[in-house]
């Protein structure tokens, strides 16, 4: 039987567990990274005995000689897919993809998908509701361009960062300065340098993730959730629930509906995305985007709810295209098989993780499905003020939706001095 084989660029966040759907189906994987270094916020979970080979490229290369690096590495072989794992591997696997003439999304608008301020023209050209936008590296023309707009608030943040690192809502010409001075020349948690910061109009509405998969240009959303945000000082606002959605509600379908026009604008012809969406008295408009499966997310709790997930349909898509597109052009709207609640703890305190106190009362309430991304033991536990500062994150899956908001409530009366042993850095 012939062995079958793919390549996984930056199988980091989520596109860690890749390798281990792919082996289900008889897969190999080779794993090529897009810098010489894996970033260090994955560094700690990335784990090489999954892979059949590493390719690693060598430090301060350009990107066309990275690509023909990476393309040298893989000749002579038989490759039946290759794919981003995570966003700083989008624009490689798109080059390289393309290149070794499998199923691509090509490279004509690569960078528009990870480029928020391209992301937004590409939109905009596609005759795609976008949002208004400036970019540059000067405060002062940032805050005169509000003023012209007359917008009363902005959001900057960087071109290509992730995780929602360095989002500032502004309001003043002070805000935007302390705003330009985060961003502007600080490498952000992918690797790249904030040359520039993205001024955008401030939406106000209902937030939602979206996540979906695609074959042979066809887009297939496979699930929506809500997605509230609370105010937090020293920040814009950090996530605080999602909830997730059944496929026959009609503001699934008007996201759906839109997130296909976007990916057409995008040239997202396979593979996976993850879509932010806003929805105000317009309607709805993309603020967030990854050509990627969605980060810090649980497989587990999803698959409780749907009876699938983003990581598990993605895998499916490459490894059984056909059976897949088949099965996902007669099954209309995703169900939902039970409520679910993802819950993002908050942190008011910091110190340094001993232990989880309150872990076995959360894995006691009824709905509890299950606890990622806490912040490991011996590890700092900071005040929340992004995705990435969030202490860990807890699923609630039940069918009884009084016990689901139950367990939610008691889970947030829950102090986090009560879920963490935090002891002083200087005690340890």
């Amino acid at each position: 039987m012939k062995e079958r084989k793919c390549v996984v660029v930056d199988a980091y966040s989520t596109g860690r567990y890749l390798p281990e759907e792919f082996k289900r189906y008889g897969i190999g994987t080779v794993h090529v990274m897009s810098a010489a270094q894996i970033p260090p916020i994955f560094q700690a979970h990335f784990n090489a005995d999954l892979y059949d080979e590493l390719i690693r490229p060598g430090e301060r290369m350009g990107y066309d000689d990275l690509v023909e690096y990476h393309l040298q590495a893989l000749q002579g072989r038989e490759f039946e897919f290759v794919l981003a794992g995570c966003e700083s591997g989008v624009e490689l696997a798109d080059s390289l993809s393309e290149r070794l003439g499998l199923p691509s999304n090509g490279t004509a608008l690569s960078a528009a998908r990870r480029d928020k301020a391209r992301l937004s023209c590409a939109l905009t050209y596609a005759g795609v509701r976008s949002i208004r936008q400036v970019v540059s590296d000067n405060a002062v023309e940032i805050a005169s361009w509000r003023r012209e707009a007359k917008f009363d608030d902005i959001v900057i943040k960087p071109l290509n960062s992730t995780g929602t690192e360095d989002v500032f809502f502004c309001s003043t010409d002070s805000d935007i300065q302390r705003a330009l001075s985060a961003i502007v020349g600080k490498t952000n948690r992918v690797g790249a340098l904030n040359r520039f910061a993205l001024g955008q109009q401030k939406i106000n509405g209902q937030q939602y993730t979206v996540n979906a998969v695609s074959i042979h240009g066809d887009a297939f959303v496979t699930e929506a959730w809500t997605y509230d945000t609370v105010p937090i000082e020293g920040a814009s606002s950090v996530c605080s629930l999602e909830r997730l959605l059944d496929g026959n509600e009609p503001i699934v379908q008007e996201l759906s509906d839109y997130l296909e026009r976007a990916l057409q604008a995008l040239q997202i012809l396979e593979g996976p995305a993850h879509a932010e969406i806003i929805v105000d008295h317009r309607g709805p408009v993309l603020v967030d985007f990854g050509a990627r499966l969605q980060g810090t997310m649980s497989a587990k709790a999803r698959t409780m709810a749907l009876g699938h997930n983003h990581i598990t349909l993605t895998a499916w898509r490459y490894a059984d295209p056909e059976g897949f597109g088949e099965y996902m052009r007669m099954r209309g709207p995703y169900k939902r098989n039970a409520h679910a609640l993802c819950v993002s703890l908050i942190s008011d305190r910091g110190g340094v993780v001993a232990g989880y106190p309150g872990l076995q009362a959360i894995r006691k309430l009824p709905s509890f499905a299950d606890a990622i991304a806490f912040v490991p033991i011996g590890e700092e536990l900071v005040p929340t003020i992004d995705l990435a500062s969030t202490p860990g994150i807890v699923y609630l899956v039940n069918s009884d939706m009084n016990q689901l908001n139950d367990d939610y409530h008691k889970l947030r009366e829950m102090r986090m001095d009560q879920v963490f042993e935090l002891v002083a850095r200087d005690s340890q």
